[in-house]
């Protein structure tokens, strides 16, 4: 080895260290040294934001269920967020990670902490932020380092094929996407009619075409395909709505009324207006009435349940996302691990992010997946992030067009955010039954429960139970029966030191432009 290798620095490997040497006037961003270009990474920027426009309507639709009639204030809320999150993860790390509202965090919040368990949202933005704060002492400790290579690795790798399938099952139902299954007495679930004579089979058949539509552009790898499926359903929503009116549209919501337009929730999707006054009225600050809940008998339980939730849901999802992404960008070493500094960086913005985002008044931010769309159209640099983030804050003043897109058109791009989700099962070895049946729990446990924490619980705990049970036939065949336990532990800090001292060289190489940051120069 090279003895110009630098070990990592104590501070460095409890994350409080950094790396900010991107912050120059000679080369902004160390874009030239990364070998990009300024027009590059705007572009490739702005890609990303068409990539991920769809968390606008996506997040302010879900999240409009537990707090009703702030659908422009909570489109406002997501786009703030973002801009807040890839503007820190640009500055911080200057990697193009670019972060919003999380998907399947979100449905947590929604569906299992305020619909499922009666939690107050001002009390569920309070979760959050006490994550958030979890989060920052986490990422300045190490521990957020440590945990993430503590866990199991086929659960690792079945959390975001778990939460895809959660997020596909939500996707058919009629509360926010196609309402393509209904309950049954009989089945649980059935597929609702699309029959001419069901009125809710006009919704139905458009957001099936929605999911051709856009299914058929990721197909064609176009950019943007979830925003344009969004398009696609949304214009045909619109310009029905208008032709027709709102006496005689099809259209009409929520799924189940027949058309009956006396009902009190009846509504028509159609903008009202076009430009709307940015406004955070009922949500920015509603966490402070929430707090109660977390010393209140009746709530505790819930409350530091959602807590604890949070906390592993974005610590795994945002760690696979940043090792993800980075790997594709080429910013890894040979073992697939980012430069220490950085990699604490990124971690921190994450984290002050998602208490950003819960007094802004919404759910968890995190790293974004679609970061890749960037990633291949040649981002290498935070100035992608700040660019999206520049685009989402120019989103808010549209609001009211924004916040009048239908379920039709976003619910068929959560099913299909499932089927990208599911490409996680590629790293299970699902012929060591000792790593692939805990992650199979763990990812079916989460649609069949309605619950992401429930399913991450039990691959754990099945995994853990295989150890144990496994012990006394490891000692009667003279085995280490706690090899896997021990593997676990290793794995943290031996390897973990080795891959660190070969990142530091990378970032010892720093007058290379041709030597990608994350790569040693041969």
């Amino acid at each position: 080895m090279d003895m110009n290798i630098k070990k990592p620095s104590m501070l460095e490997f409890m994350g409080l260290a950094g790396n900010f040497g991107h912050l120059n006037l000679r080369d902004p961003f160390d874009v030239k040294k990364r070998g990009s270009t300024y027009v590059t990474e705007i572009r490739a920027g702005i890609t990303t934001f068409l990539a991920m426009a769809y968390i606008l309507p996506v997040n302010s639709g879900m999240l409009s269920l537990v707090i009703p009639g702030k659908r422009e204030q909570l489109v406002c809320a997501t786009a703030l967020a973002s801009f807040c999150g890839c503007w820190l993860m640009g500055i911080l790390s200057n990697y193009p990670f670019m972060l919003a509202p999380g998907m399947g965090t979100n449905a947590f919040f929604t569906f299992t902490i305020c619909l499922g368990r009666g939690l107050s949202y001002q009390a569920a933005f309070a979760a959050v932020f006490v994550a958030g704060c979890i989060f920052i002492t986490l990422s300045i400790t190490g521990l957020r380092t440590l945990m993430i290579r503590l866990f199991p690795e086929g659960v690792k790798e079945s959390i975001g094929a778990g939460v895809g399938l959660f997020l596909c099952f939500i996707a058919f139902q009629s509360s926010e996407g196609m309402g393509l299954s209904v309950a049954d007495p009989a089945t649980l679930v059935t597929l609702n009619s699309l029959s001419p004579s069901n009125y809710d089979s006009a919704k139905l058949w458009l957001s099936i075409a929605v999911l051709c539509v856009t299914a058929t552009l990721f197909a064609a790898k176009v950019p943007g395909a979830p925003l344009m499926g969004i398009l696609f359903g949304t214009a045909v929503c619109w310009i029905e709505g208008f032709c027709r009116g709102t006496e005689h549209s099809v259209f009409g919501y929520p799924f189940g009324t027949n058309g009956d337009r006396s009902a009190e929730d009846f509504k028509i999707y159609v903008p009202t207006s076009i430009i709307g006054s940015p406004s955070l009225d009922g949500l920015s600050g509603a966490l402070w009435e929430g707090f109660g809940a977390a010393s209140d008998p009746a709530t505790a339980a819930t409350f530091w349940t959602a807590v604890a939730t949070f906390c592993y849901t974005d610590l795994l999802d945002s760690s696979g996302t940043f090792f993800a992404v980075a790997k594709v960008a080429g910013l890894t070493d040979r073992r697939g691990n980012l430069p220490l500094a950085r990699q604490n960086m990124a971690y921190l913005a994450d984290a002050i992010a998602a208490l950003f985002g819960s007094m802004l008044g919404v759910s968890t931010v995190a790293t974004f997946a679609e970061s890749t769309a960037g990633v291949a159209d040649g981002a290498k640099t935070g100035l992608a992030s700040l660019t999206t983030g520049v685009c989402f804050l120019l989103a808010i003043p549209i609001a009211p067009v924004v916040s009048a897109v239908p379920p039709l058109a976003s619910g068929p791009i959560l099913c299909l955010l499932g089927a990208l989700m599911c490409s996680s099962v590629r790293g299970i070895d699902w012929d060591d039954f000792q790593e692939s049946m805990p992650a199979f729990v763990a990812m079916v446990t989460m649609p069949y429960t309605f619950s992401i924490g429930y399913g991450i619980i039990a691959g754990l705990i099945l995994w853990i139970a295989i150890q144990i049970l496994l012990a006394p036939l490891r000692i009667c065949r003279k085995e280490d029966p706690f090899v896997k336990f021990k593997a676990l532990w290793a794995g943290v800090f031996v390897e973990g030191m080795e891959s660190d001292s070969e990142i530091s060289l990378s970032e010892m190489d720093t007058d290379l432009p041709s030597t990608s940051e994350g790569q040693s120069e041969p």
